[in-house]
């Protein structure tokens, strides 16, 4: 009895400091949702979806899951679904998505602190990130959007 008892406790302690990821999730001015998927070796993998295919986009950003209260800038890049004469290379993400049709970002949180909206930047290929992209926070079934 007292086992299970240390056992619930433990879950119960622990449950605080999960990473928040689960919970995440932001609207695109399209109506579309970017979601956090998961996290692989310090590198966040969220993701969108794009066109009729219903295929997704994924931003991998190192760094997002440990700053979930410090949240500023992060350098990242992005992968999309293969194109005929995209990028004259591929790249591999570390989740294994593997396309012709990826760049650079640059991610810019609103606040430091959940919930948080942001805008990127996005590269083609390997050009300078230049391509505007805002994601508004959704918190429960509330669009959080930035005060100026």
């Amino acid at each position: 009895m007292l086992k299970n008892s240390l056992a619930g406790l433990g879950i119960a302690l622990l449950l605080p400091i999960l990473p928040v990821f689960a919970d995440e999730t932001w609207l695109l001015p399209n109506g579309e949702e970017v979601t956090w998927d998961q996290d692989i070796d310090g590198i966040s993998v969220l993701s969108y979806p794009v066109g009729r295919s219903r295929e997704r986009v994924r931003l991998y950003v190192r760094g997002l899951a440990e700053a979930i209260d410090s949240r500023g800038t992060f350098h990242a890049y992005w992968i999309g679904p293969s194109s005929e004469s995209y990028c004259d290379a591929s790249l591999t993400g570390p989740d294994g998505t593997t396309s012709d049709s990826f760049g650079q970002a640059i991610i810019t949180f609103d606040k430091p602190t959940f919930p948080s909206g942001w805008s990127a930047l996005l590269g083609q290929c390997f050009d300078a990130p230049s391509d505007e992209l805002r994601a508004n926070a959704l918190y429960g079934d509330q669009v959080v959007v930035p005060r100026d």
